[in-house]
């Protein structure tokens, strides 16, 4: 059975052999690690910093159609920056769902959407680019900071056609956000699930629509 360190463990006897102090050696390196833990601030939560997400999202209804705004906090990685600037795209992937729930079954997806974007810095020109991976379009910053400020603003995206919805029935929006180091395959996405270096996962932001 295992036991627990105690303070005595660290003074063995004087003279005692190498093997009869390893235990103390490995009881001052097992309480001096969990000092280094206790005090090690929590990643994307010191000084109030938010973390990677969705800050605020909601939809509005323009021409039979609901349009999705949205405000997303994008928190770079040193590992991302470092592959930007040489030359590696960073891929945004928005995944946004539409949720009606039944009484007596499971809830129904009314619409499933993805949006993509890519970020990449063009040497030549010494700007961030940025691309809709949906439609196409690109736009040009000058500064990093300009681009992901850019990049964090989605505004009128389309999301759900109203004559998909019925009266009297409640509908939940939901959105999430995936950052990736170049166009990354979704098993090597699994594979990084616990690391944030090169792949971050948001929570999903879920919201009722109110008709």
């Amino acid at each position: 059975m295992k036991q627990a360190c105690d303070s005595r463990d660290l003074r063995p006897a004087p003279g005692a052999s190498r093997a009869a102090r390893a235990p103390a050696q490995a009881c001052a390196l097992a309480i001096f690690l969990g000092l280094v833990m206790l005090a090690a601030p929590r990643a994307g939560h010191a000084q109030g910093t938010p973390p990677f997400g969705i800050r605020t999202a909601y939809v509005q209804l323009v021409e039979g159609v609901y349009l999705l705004n949205a405000r997303l906090h994008l928190p770079l990685t040193e590992k991302m920056r470092a592959a930007l600037a040489d030359g590696v795209a960073l891929t945004l992937t928005l995944e946004i769902e539409v949720n009606s729930a039944r009484r007596f079954w499971t809830d129904e997806t009314v619409a499933s959407l993805v949006q993509r974007y890519q970020l990449q810095y063009h040497a030549v020109s010494e700007r961030y680019l940025i691309r809709n991976l949906n439609s196409g379009e690109q736009t040009s910053f000058p500064t990093l900071d300009d681009a992901i400020e850019h990049l964090g603003r989605i505004s009128g995206l389309p999301v759900l056609d109203q004559a998909l919805t019925e009266k009297n029935r409640r509908y939940d929006f939901s959105v999430r956000a995936v950052l990736d180091v170049g166009d990354m395959p979704y098993a090597l996405r699994v594979l990084m699930f616990w690391t944030d270096d090169l792949h971050r996962v948001s929570e999903w932001y879920t919201w009722p629509l109110l008709q």
